[in-house]
């Protein structure tokens, strides 16, 4: 995998780290895609690309795919567990999210859930595996909050969470366009191209949550963001809690990704 200052491109920044208050658009404009345009559900790989793709491209793709779509579909849940969270006076973890995470939560679950719509059509057409199923197993995951307890703790910690989830997430999608999405045409390159997109400028408006609120706590980031990668590390499989998702992807890369990444997150911070 090539070096990440290689990617450096893909956050072109679409927010000033000067700015005192985020500036968000009123609608995400991933909202706007028109899937059925750009993949309609009955498209079919094209018999010459079919004939030029490795053998077993499709499989490992739709293995790969058989975890991206539902872990995207899991954003619903851990929105609601934040919104559960926030200022509830019967519940001894309760805190109260700042006023920019609350600009932030609502556009990044649409931004997700349209992810969710994508992938799910592109798992459709490779599979031949219905929307309903899908839907239906999606419907069917239950989260294991438990299990990343030690990044739930407080606000702070979720968003660095957050920051390293969506640097990871852009990464990866942007090694996927090359080695899945691009070798079966432009329709799904355009996907895995918005995908890329969006993870980058989601790290950007987490980013500016912690630099709009948390100035005083940002040395204690380097030390946190090690600990998140000691958790993911230690989870052995994905428990369905949207963040930590790339405990599932480990064989995917090298020993030392998720420390390149944090080198990478912080040096952003410098």
């Amino acid at each position: 995998m090539p070096p990440l200052e290689s990617f450096k491109v893909l956050l072109t920044p679409v927010i000033s780290s000067a700015d005192s208050d985020l500036k968000l658009p009123q609608k995400s404009w991933v909202t706007h895609w028109e899937i059925d345009t750009i993949l309609p559900w009955n498209y079919s790989v094209a018999e010459s690309t079919q004939v030029n793709i490795p053998p077993t491209l499709i499989s490992q793709f739709c293995t790969l795919l058989s975890r991206d779509v539902y872990s995207e579909g899991d954003a619903q849940g851990f929105y609601d567990y934040l919104q559960g969270r926030d200022h509830q006076p019967d519940r001894l973890d309760s805190f109260r999210l700042s006023s920019t995470l609350k600009q932030v939560l609502p556009l990044w679950l649409a931004d997700e859930l349209s992810h969710y719509q994508a992938l799910r059509r592109v798992y459709q057409v490779i599979s031949g595996m219905s929307e309903t199923e899908i839907n239906h197993r999606q419907h069917q995951r239950r989260p294991n909050l438990t299990a990343i307890a030690p990044v739930l703790v407080d606000e702070f910690t979720i968003v660095a969470t957050f920051l390293f989830d969506e640097a990871g997430s852009m990464f990866s999608y942007r090694r996927d366009l090359r080695e899945f999405y691009q070798p079966l045409g432009r329709p799904f390159a355009r996907i895995a191209q918005r995908l890329v997109q969006d993870e980058g400028r989601h790290f950007r408006w987490f980013k500016q949550v912690l630099l709009n609120h948390y100035g005083d706590r940002l040395g204690e980031l380097p030390t946190t963001l090690k600990r998140i990668v000691q958790l993911e590390k230690s989870l052995g499989r994905y428990h369905a809690t949207f963040l930590l998702d790339h405990a599932q992807e480990m064989h995917r890369f090298p020993p030392d990704f998720s420390d390149q990444l944090v080198d990478w997150i912080l040096a952003g911070f410098n």
